[in-house]
């Protein structure tokens, strides 16, 4: 029997390199280990509401998840297996700890503000230019971005630090795009006017008219930029009015006021938001909206195409999206490699992530998934296809009151046929906003050390909240419960009232302390 056991043992050791090399064919053994940190539902994961399910009509046993996708696209075109260990984080913020932390991740895909962020603390690092080379059949996303995102990252810029000197760097060299979007209100038009709207814009937050009935966001940034809009609304409309050649510049500089002398002034209409509205929230606005708590939610623009959808689809509520006729912010995620990516020999696979996800079909897949705008237009405007056929935004013999005009995004004349709610309240105006909205909306840049410490100090004072009236009587029974027990502690065996009561033909007998003398007193 020791024998027979000891074979086996002797043969299994003896396969031990073949199964190894078997499994490296895949999985975590992969030759290559590329790890992914992006947000969470930020990729089609292939199951319920997927493209390949609703559009291609693909069973959901039949859908693909991308990742995997991309991993036999990988060893197809490089000839090398790969393994993508995808992560994902809640918040800017939650990201960037983990990155100074010192867990390593090699991809990254953060918003505008955390790029500037990253970058100006030399905690990322640029594409290769072999990235950029249009001649390379797997460069997607080079060859597919849309001409207006490309001007914006290739205009925008970075502070890098270098042997502590700051060195200016184009937005394109440390990033490349992903998603994009707006702010602006979700509303119910059972209960808002859009003429109210336009009569209010940011200062909706502050009106009589939506007290408890409106939401704003519970992060600093996103609100600071809102109480921004309803502080210097009326220069803004003004800046609007009489549009100059710097108006975009001006927009911008108004909407990044964080010295001192702005922050104190803008702290009070914080104060007075808070006062106003429902409650700050990140993402239990839309379910709000379709329960009728509140009629108002500030919100990302992708955030609002789903709430548009869920309430149509599930509760026969037509929802509708407006951006502040004063302005309102322009964001971005984008992909960025880490530092360190080189030594860990990572940063070819990263970089065809990034194309991969970059291809038109990718693109359709994710923006359709998650309900978010993909910066990819495609060689041959593919995604003007997806909107025209996929998500049936008319037809080219479409009346020409719906013509909807798209050159802006696509860079050749553009356009699609929607009717009037859709190209000025719904779907297709949050996912694809028209060009007039585009040109008053504006980044928001990073708060720097000093400025960040500053705001983050003001934001605490703000969402530090009075105690209701329910939560002090809790209180207050809590005390009393804990003052008893102490009590019953101390005192308990003293009180007939929490004494046990003696059995039946039984009394009580008061108990007195005997006293013991020693025997050699």
């Amino acid at each position: 029997m020791k024998k027979r056991v000891l074979s086996i043992l002797t043969a299994a050791l003896l396969l031990l390199p073949t199964l190894a090399a078997l499994s490296g064919c895949g999985g975590k053994n992969a030759e290559i280990v590329l790890k992914v940190y992006s947000w969470e539902e930020y990729i089609d994961d292939g199951g319920e509401g997927s493209y390949q399910n609703d559009i291609e009509g693909l069973d959901k046993e039949d859908a693909h998840y991308i990742i995997d996708d991309f991993e036999t696209w990988y060893e197809e075109t490089y000839g090398v297996s790969i393994h993508v260990d995808y992560a994902t984080f809640g918040t800017n913020e939650d990201m960037y700890n983990e990155i100074v932390l010192g867990n390593e991740y090699d991809l990254l895909c953060p918003s505008d503000y955390m790029i500037m962020k990253l970058a100006a603390e030399d905690l990322i690092v640029p594409y290769d230019e072999s990235f950029f080379d249009e001649s390379d059949p797997n460069n997607y996303y080079v060859r597919n971005v849309s001409p207006y995102i490309k001007n914006i990252f290739e205009s925008g810029t970075v502070s890098i630090t270098k042997d502590g000197q700051p060195e200016q760097h184009s937005w394109s060299e440390y990033a490349a795009g992903y998603m994009w979007g707006t702010t602006g209100f979700v509303y119910n038009p059972d209960y808002v006017d859009i003429a109210d709207l336009d009569e209010l814009g940011w200062k909706a937050f502050t009106s009589d008219k939506y007290t408890n009935k409106i939401t704003a966001k519970d992060n600093v940034r996103d609100t600071y930029f809102a109480a921004l809009g309803v502080t210097y609304q009326d220069e803004l409309l003004a800046l609007a009015e009489n549009k100059e050649e710097s108006y975009n510049q001006t927009l911008t500089e108004i909407f990044n006021r964080t010295a001192p002398e702005y922050t104190d002034v803008v702290g009070n209409t914080l104060l007075s938001m808070k006062d106003n509205i429902y409650g700050f929230e990140t993402d239990t606005g839309k379910q709000d909206m379709v329960s009728g708590k509140i009629w108002l939610n500030y919100a990302w623009s992708g955030d609002a195409v789903y709430a548009l959808d869920e309430a149509e689809e599930k509760n026969d509520l037509m929802l509708e999206y407006y951006v502040p006729q004063a302005g309102s912010n322009l964001w971005f995620d984008g992909w960025v490699l880490t530092k360190g990516i080189e030594e860990r020999g990572t940063k070819q696979a990263a970089e065809a992530f990034v194309n991969f996800m970059s291809m038109p079909e990718s693109a359709k897949r994710n923006s359709y998934y998650i309900g978010y705008t993909s910066v990819i237009a495609g060689e041959e405007n593919e995604m003007l296809e997806f909107l025209r056929d996929d998500l049936e935004y008319g037809e080219e013999e479409g009346e020409p009151e719906d013509f909807y005009d798209l050159s802006w995004f696509f860079g050749t004349d553009a356009h699609v046929y929607a009717d009037e709610e859709q190209r000025t309240r719904r779907q297709l105006y949050a996912q694809f906003p028209p060009q007039d909205v585009i040109e008053r909306c504006a980044v928001m840049n990073y708060f720097n050390a000093d400025t960040s410490e500053r705001i983050n100090e003001l934001w605490t004072h703000v969402k530090a909240e009075d105690l209701d009236a329910w939560a002090i009587a809790v209180l207050c029974v809590a005390a009393a419960v804990i003052v008893l027990f102490v009590l019953y502690l101390k005192f308990g065996n003293k009180i007939d009232f929490f004494r046990k009561k003696p059995k039946k033909g039984y009394e009580l007998v008061d108990q007195k302390p005997v006293r013991y003398e020693s025997r050699n007193a």
